[in-house]
């Protein structure tokens, strides 16, 4: 009766280790600049099951593609860091030559990280589609989690729970005035808990305060220039609120405030210009800002780190004959600051990849990839003001695709 059932388990078990070397503070008097070393392991093992009930039905014009669910999980995440120690009169390096060879010592530090975490979720969610005649459809849904964590300090044997139950809603309309072009508005609610990205962030001072949340709307229009090329544009506006501050007034005291917002446009276009050419391509224009003052240097109206006014990319695919083709792709990200308190600028950057596909048989294709074919010299992204991460240089990979 239109009633489909579906159900997805997942087991994963992940080994992350990551280590780094990175500039401090800068001695003008004798040209120096002192230098610090990390690295962290992560050891993470998820369970997960989620299960989907989803019915169909209509009467007349009017019709429903209801969907109701639940969701299961439990992680575990184990964190062990250490400090890099230099040897005495090594910890620094010439601004003109900043490079050693000496191997520091690796053990932990009086804050560094050995914890264990539990994370538990348990979540419902409903939502319903409606299609009203060929040019209306409405999407409503609602979705709760229980999310729980516990996090357990080795060094000192420190408990701290979090245990948070939050809905979050979302709505949307799609009016199509014609087939080719549908124009659309939505809205949705998300939180993240104290338990933080990598559900390590808990402590004395926030483990008690309710999650951040994100609101997102955005309204968009698509339009099927042809039936295999697609344009698309979007305005949005996100805001993150119950940021988490030091209460000025008290400094052993956390403060809840809306904290920040970011707005942006996006244009794209993909698909076939011709039966030979493909492209794939976008534009973003992003704006960001603290709404309110979140330390002393973390001012409100700085700039949202890692968020660029500009961006945009273009890849493009021509086929000369079904077993050759060629790609050319380019890339672009204007500057970005590395933190919130605007102090250090991560210069943009634009970078060309190149392609090349054989076909020897429709069972076996040939692909040679160079990314960064200019060799450019940029920089991805950033931690924090020291700790920023360079772009690899020119790079080749080729692959076979085998298909049977």
């Amino acid at each position: 009766s239109g009633l489909q059932v579906r159900n997805h388990l997942r087991l994963a078990d992940y080994a992350k280790f990551y280590q780094n070397v990175f500039p401090g503070a800068v001695d003008a008097a004798t040209g120096t600049v002192a230098i610090a070393a990390y690295n962290n392991a992560t050891d993470r093992r998820n369970l997960f099951n989620q299960t989907d009930l989803v019915w169909q039905a209509g009467t007349g014009a009017v019709r429903h593609t209801l969907l109701a669910g639940a969701e299961f999980g439990r992680q575990v995440t184990e964190n062990f860091r250490m400090s890099g120690y230099f040897p005495a009169g090594t910890n620094h390096v010439s601004l003109a030559n900043p490079t050693t060879e000496v191997v520091p010592e690796f053990r932990q530090s009086a804050t560094d990280a050995d914890n264990r975490g539990v994370a538990r979720v348990a979540a419902l969610y409903v939502q319903d589609q409606i299609d009203v005649g060929e040019h209306w459809q409405f999407v409503a849904g609602l979705r709760y989690d229980s999310f729980r964590a516990d996090l357990r300090n080795h060094r000192n044997g420190e408990l701290f729970r979090s245990d948070d139950g939050m809905f979050s809603p979302r709505a949307g309309v799609v009016y199509k005035p014609v087939d080719a072009v549908s124009l659309y508005a939505s809205y949705s609610q998300a939180f993240q808990p104290r338990a933080g990205e990598q559900l390590a962030s808990l402590n004395a001072s926030n483990a008690a305060l309710e999650p951040e949340t994100f609101r997102n709307r955005e309204i968009g229009a698509k339009w099927d220039i042809r039936p295999d090329l697609q344009a698309s544009i979007a305005a949005y506006r996100l805001d993150r609120g119950n940021v988490a501050i030091v209460d000025p007034a008290d400094s052993t005291r956390m403060l809840l405030v809306d904290g920040q917002q970011a707005e942006g446009v996006e244009l794209s276009l993909a698909g076939r210009v011709t039966d030979a050419w493909q492209l794939m391509g976008g534009y973003a224009y992003q704006t960001g800002e603290l709404t309110a003052s979140q330390s002393a240097t973390a001012l409100q109206g700085n700039r949202l780190a890692q968020l660029p006014r500009h961006s945009a990319s273009l890849w493009n695919r021509y086929d000369f004959s079904r077993a050759f083709g060629v790609g050319l792709g380019i890339i672009h990200r204007g500057e970005i600051f590395a933190n919130v308190d605007n102090q250090v600028t991560v210069p943009g950057f634009t970078r060309f990849d190149a392609a090349v596909y054989w076909t020897l048989n429709p069972s076996v294709q040939l692909q040679l990839n160079v990314e960064n074919l200019g060799n450019a010299r940029y920089f991805t992204s950033a931690h924090s003001n020291t700790n920023i991460t360079p772009g690899a240089p020119r790079s080749a990979w080729l692959s076979v695709n085998l298909r049977y």
